[in-house]
């Protein structure tokens, strides 16, 4: 399935804030259980997926622009016959 996704630990009640990747949510994960569980795995912990959407934050937001300004110099220099 498709993000956005949460980090949710049913033992402490605790969802995290929507991320654009998995990895960021699974790093959360892997911090809160550090911290709070030991480093164990409560049962039931997951990754959560949902319609909710949210800008990109910080280093994703950097990656998107860079995508989009290569995106655009390639599908405008094709147009114009440059490449």
């Amino acid at each position: 399935m498709f993000g956005p996704y949460r980090y949710f630990c049913p033992s402490c009640n605790l969802e995290s804030d929507p991320f654009f990747r998995r990895s960021k949510a699974d790093d959360i994960g892997e911090e809160h259980r550090d911290e709070r569980h030991g480093g164990l795995h409560p049962v039931g912990e997951c990754i959560l997926t949902s319609g909710e959407w949210r800008a990109p934050r910080g280093g994703e937001r950097t990656a998107v622009i860079a995508f989009a300004a290569i995106m655009l110099f390639a599908f405008g220099g094709r147009l114009l016959g440059l490449a």
